[in-house]
């Protein structure tokens, strides 16, 4: 009995997580109205549909609040993410205001129980639907606390880690037992078994969560991988949704000033802020750094022969190849024109040049551009110095220079070659 519980439960989270984020994927087609509509039901659900299910000895959960709550938080945080703000509060105040108003007409429909000569179906009771009045009740007022509750967790989260999936984990977590805590004593007040309701409460949600936040998080590096849409509000400096926008908007501000916009690599501005820190940090700890200057070999003649847009191409795919054979550690941007370069922390000549020549081979071996008249393939010439290996550097001018003489040392030499050493080589 109690597997078959779960696995219906498991169905439910699949079937309520397939069907919010298919409709929020539809919403270019259909609009936002299907979502909104459907976690409105999930709403009256929650509210009317009372059964509980046991799962374990001394173990019961209720699918409307463990599932279907759940999957409301799930909607509601994928529309704040993606969508503009005044979208989330949209959403928000639809919830509460049919939250509120489903509880106002059930307490006036039971007065109808009461009249002799109504038809009152079986197990329709005064009682049942005040009852339910003051489930929706306490709904609702949770609603807009778990409404504001999970843009303010979700937010703080985001200033320690970019990681998705623990921001909204975290997120779904905290708010998701924070409402299991509130509406167990609320509607479960004066039962025995009030503590072990709370509980099965707060690890169902906990559960059921972590499966959204896991969906929610294939969901945006799969389905829409651009994560943060955010735009400016309808100016309500009072709303909360308003104010914590304007965090992801300097942000998004900040990344547009980082980044470059063709290859998507950081740029000079960056890399300009990124090199004296960088080198700060191995004089003082000692640790070996070096610096790869990069060059495309023949850009300008791409460019005037095949065009911008396949010189653009070109530089694309250049950075493309850095971005893959680059460590989370290490910080590869676009210099200028033609150029890119890559700060590797941690690496000493030896391992600076490895590196440089896999990329550089990769690059002329699988690097080309289909055009009528035949192919281009694309090969770079790469100069690299190591802080406290090279004797006469002792600056981060006095790196970047180093590098850049044995660029183009190696760019007098013929190209395509590494040059880590001050001597010409022969490129293999």
């Amino acid at each position: 009995m109690y597997p078959i519980q779960l696995a219906l439960l498991g169905v439910e989270a699949i079937v309520m997580a397939l069907l919010v984020l298919g409709l929020f994927r539809s919403r270019t087609l259909l609009g936002l109205s299907p979502l909104y509509i459907v976690v409105g039901g999930f709403q009256y659900l929650e509210a009317s549909l009372g059964l509980r299910v046991d799962v374990a000895p001394g173990w019961a959960l209720y699918p409307a609040s463990t599932v279907m709550f759940t999957a409301t938080l799930l909607a509601l945080l994928l529309v704040y993410i993606k969508e503009e703000t005044r979208e989330a509060r949209k959403l928000v105040y639809g919830l509460v205001l049919a939250n509120a108003g489903l509880s106002l007409i059930s307490m006036i429909v039971s007065e109808h129980v009461r009249i002799p000569g109504s038809t009152v179906p079986v197990g329709l009771t005064t009682g049942s639907l005040q009852a339910n009045a003051w489930v929706g009740l306490v709904g609702t007022v949770l609603l807009f606390l778990d409404a504001v509750g999970i843009v303010l967790v979700y937010e703080f989260v985001s200033r320690y880690t970019r990681n998705m999936f623990a921001r909204t984990a975290v997120a779904l977590v905290v708010i998701g037992a924070f409402d299991s805590v509130f509406f167990t004593l609320a509607v479960q007040q004066g039962r025995p078994e009030l503590p072990a309701l709370m509980l099965s409460a707060v690890v169902g949600k906990t559960v059921a969560v972590l499966f959204y936040a896991a969906a929610l998080t294939l969901y945006l590096r799969f389905i829409e991988p651009d994560t943060v849409t955010v735009t400016v509000g309808s100016g309500d400096v009072g709303d909360v949704f308003q104010q914590l926008t304007y965090r992801q908007l300097y942000e998004q501000a900040r990344t547009r000033m980082t980044r470059d916009a063709l290859t998507g690599l950081y740029n000079r501005g960056y890399f300009d802020e990124a090199l004296p820190r960088a080198v700060a940090q191995a004089a003082r700890y000692q640790h070996p750094l070096s610096v790869l200057l990069v060059d495309t070999d023949h850009f300008k003649e791409i460019n005037d022969t095949h065009s911008h847009l396949v010189g653009d191409r070109v530089l694309q795919l250049v950075a493309e190849l850095l971005g893959e054979h680059a460590r989370a550690a290490d910080t590869v941007c676009r210099y200028g024109g033609d150029e890119f370069v890559v700060i590797l922390s941690s690496a000493d000549a030896a391992s600076a040049a490895a590196f440089a020549e896999r990329f550089r081979r990769r690059l002329r071996d699988r690097a080309t551009v289909a055009l009528p008249g035949g192919v281009v393939r694309i090969t770079a010439t790469v100069g690299v110095a190591a802080f406290l290996e090279d004797a006469t550097v002792r600056t981060p001018e006095d790196l970047l220079r180093l590098a850049d003489n044995r660029l183009y040392v190696g760019k007098r030499a013929g190209r395509d070659r590494v040059v880590w050493q001050d001597v010409p080589v022969e490129a293999t």
